[in-house]
């Protein structure tokens, strides 16, 4: 975290230095003053540390992911937790706002698994998700539990929900549908249980799309050949994070996250 924070402390710097130009500036949109003060106001900006892997760093620590033990999540919390208590403390040492997020991380938990497996094998083979053979190494995201644990999604939501409070910046549970298409009842009563019985912050139902590049229709579900012409020549698309996009643009660590996704698809049958 101080090593994220030094970075923060440069980049601000470097926009001050940016600033000070005034018109010259190549961020002159951002020094305007029509109302007295400038459009950016650096003293009230926030810092964003995010973090992923934190299912891993607890099997590492206690031998057990997130979602295996009532041990292994109290202590996942505990590391967060104290994660945001150190963030308050640096934002007073250094007089800036830092704050948490559930960062994205599209490259960055491929990257990391594979630095991790380049530098510490066989150890960190017990622990990277994914096809380590195929290159589809990854870590699971910011404070998730593993994609593949076979979790209902109502103690999913409820359970990663208890992370958001310490996290300022946005966090969220996803949901996978696979192909499943639920109906307006089952989704307004699983949020309305959500919203209720949890300290969730947001919810994102993910669906997945099968784009034939033949005759251009969508079907549902990811699927090797057009349901309509039969075609082989189709675009899988699906949400790789926070936006929907083609599976063909996906790095290998994200494609091997894809493939390990529990999908929810019976639970809203009878929800």
């Amino acid at each position: 975290m101080e090593l994220a924070i030094q970075a923060h402390i440069e980049k601000k710097e470097f926009i001050e230095q940016l600033l000070a130009q005034g018109e010259r500036s190549p961020l002159s949109l951002l020094t305007m003053n029509k109302d007295g003060t400038p459009y950016l106001r650096m003293h009230r900006v926030t810092y964003l540390i995010g973090m992923l892997g934190l299912n891993e760093l607890v099997h590492i620590h206690t031998g057990e992911e997130l979602h295996e033990s009532n041990r292994a999540f109290k202590f996942g919390l505990k590391i967060i937790s104290h994660m945001d208590l150190l963030s308050k403390q640096l934002s007073k040492k250094y007089n800036m706002r830092f704050v948490l997020e559930q960062t994205p991380a599209e490259s960055t938990a491929y990257r990391f698994a594979r630095l991790d497996l380049k530098y510490h094998s066989p150890d960190a083979q017990n622990y990277v998700k994914g096809d380590i053979e195929r290159g589809e190494a990854y870590y699971t995201n910011s404070t998730y539990f593993a994609v593949s644990s076979k979790m209902s999604p109502i103690d999913r939501v409820v359970k990663e929900g208890l992370f958001h409070p310490r996290i300022e910046a946005g966090s969220l549970t996803h949901i996978w549908l696979g192909e499943t298409k639920p109906s307006k009842e089952s989704l307004a009563n699983f949020v309305i249980k959500t919203f209720r019985e949890s300290l969730n912050d947001q919810i994102a139902f993910s669906p997945e799309f099968t784009n034939c590049l033949g005759c251009g229709k969508t079907s549902r579900g990811l699927k090797d050949n057009c349901t309509y012409c039969g075609s082989d020549q189709v675009e899988g698309i699906t949400r790789i994070t926070g936006y929907f996009t083609k599976v063909s643009s996906w790095n290998k660590g994200k494609r091997g996250e894809l493939n390990d996704r529990f999908k929810n698809q019976g639970y809203f049958a009878t929800c």
